[in-house]
């Protein structure tokens, strides 16, 4: 609550491919904060903006029901993509669509269509909280869980993400997660300024070592003819900065888990979508069968847990 008034109120969206209501969750610290998270898709969080400043990017004819998505290709995961300032890309699979032994894997995994149940909301002065948990369940036995809590502070303009995943199946099972956090107009423009500690700088489709430079390279809409995606390591304890000079609004995004190691960059200069997705990692976004042949996948053994915090903190300088 915020001076006796509530921060988080219950709406619906209407989806745009089937026309169902969905329900969601709004927070609005009234001139502060204001962003829309989507119970039914894992409590990912469909748009953000700072001080009527629109921040995220959000593609308004995507999917919004699970009841959309279908793990298949790259299909299933695309037509649900409403980008948002979060999509969670995992439990068992995230980036390339790939199959092994017998279980096809789609695009980004299942997790970010995955409906929360026991879901609470806690509000104290300035603060509010929200829970839920996910479970991803295949029908060969796998079950992962995700506990998600989201809290946004509205007296320092601060998000915090805070995950536990948790391997509740009766094997060891791969674990792969990636957080597509995602940046749009009037906040991304071919002006703005990304700071931040990079080593190793890799592109994801020529396999080829990139500079700092290259991968820092802003463009407006339009100036690229297809999306660009690097992947790299970098103090994501320390944070990326992302600085409008023209809004003066910036942004600084930091990441601490056990095993997110990895980040990658997703540069969508087209005319639409235009946005750019910082996204800290468990392992490249390769998906589970090449993240294996790496050496690279990470695996949970039966009831092991790990806890990722993301946090996005917003100021205006």
């Amino acid at each position: 609550m915020r001076n006796g008034r509530k921060l988080v109120k219950h709406i619906t969206l209407s989806d745009p491919l089937s026309g169902e209501k969905v329900p969601a969750l709004s927070l609005d610290s009234k001139g502060g904060l204001e962003f829309i998270t989507i119970p039914d898709r894992a409590l990912d969080i469909y748009r953000l903006s700072y001080q009527e400043t629109m921040i995220s990017h959000t593609n308004e004819k995507a999917g919004i029901s699970p009841r959309n998505f279908t793990e298949q290709g790259t299909e299933g995961f695309a037509k649900n993509f409403f980008v948002g300032l979060l999509t969670t890309c995992g439990l068992c699979n995230a980036g390339r669509p790939c199959e092994e032994n017998g279980h096809a894997f789609g695009l980004h995994g299942c997790i970010s269509n995955t409906p929360c149940t026991n879901i609470e909301i806690q509000e104290e002065e300035g603060k509010a909280t929200i829970r839920g948990i996910a479970d991803e369940i295949h029908e060969d036995g796998v079950h992962m869980r995700l506990y998600r809590e989201i809290t946004a502070d509205t007296e320092k303009d601060q998000i915090f993400i805070h995950d536990t995943i948790e391997n509740r199946s009766a094997s060891p099972q791969p674990y792969m997660m990636m957080y597509h956090i995602n940046f749009g107009a009037p906040f991304l423009s071919d002006k703005l300024l990304i700071n931040g500690q990079f080593s190793y700088i890799e592109n994801r489709d020529t396999g080829c070592l990139e500079t700092k430079e290259q991968l820092l390279r802003m463009g407006a809409p339009g100036s690229e003819k297809h999306e660009i995606v690097y992947y790299t390591r970098s103090n994501m304890d320390r944070g990326i900065t992302l600085y409008n000079p023209d809004l003066q609004i910036q942004a600084l995004l930091c990441a601490k888990g056990n095993g997110l190691e990895w980040m990658g960059i997703w540069k969508n200069f087209l005319h639409s979508p235009y946005a750019i997705g910082i996204e800290p990692c468990i392992c490249p976004g390769l998906g589970r069968v090449n993240a294996r042949k790496r050496g690279v996948l990470v695996t949970l053994l039966p009831n092991e847990k790990r806890e990722n915090i993301i946090s996005l903190s917003l100021n205006k300088r």
